[in-house]
């Protein structure tokens, strides 16, 4: 019975958080795709699509990965499930934040390496 209460609460947030954050990380990174590829909309289009299916991938992934569960002893208790559910819920926000930050190290360096680029050509 809680192993039905572990799946359907892991998957269906994980599901939740997956499609909400890549409506976000979509609709708000557009904004710094343009600034780091000089309003290049072919580019940005390009790039914002190969970001969401990398986006997308990575987390089903770390979910089908993930899921099975390995109780602690054969009596478990809703308190091990939560614990269980925060536990990967935990490990896919951290996955999902430190690959947030690494493409967004990227786009600086795209921008900077664009900024530097114009700025000699300017010249």
């Amino acid at each position: 019975m809680l192993e039905e209460v572990y799946y359907t609460a892991y998957f269906g947030l994980c599901a939740v958080l997956i499609i909400w954050l890549g409506w976000i990380l979509q609709s708000a990174g557009s904004v710094f795709l343009n600034d780091a590829f000089g309003g290049n909309a072919t580019l940005v289009r390009a790039v914002a699509q190969l970001l969401d299916v990398g986006f997308y991938l990575v987390s089903v992934g770390y979910v089908a990965v993930s899921y099975r569960n390995f109780w602690p002893t054969n009596s478990y208790s809703y308190a091990d499930v939560v614990q269980q559910v925060c536990i990967k819920l935990g490990g896919l926000m951290l996955l999902l934040g430190i690959a947030h930050l690494f493409n967004l190290l990227l786009l600086a360096l795209f921008r900077r390496r664009g900024s530097a680029a114009s700025g000699a050509v300017a010249s």
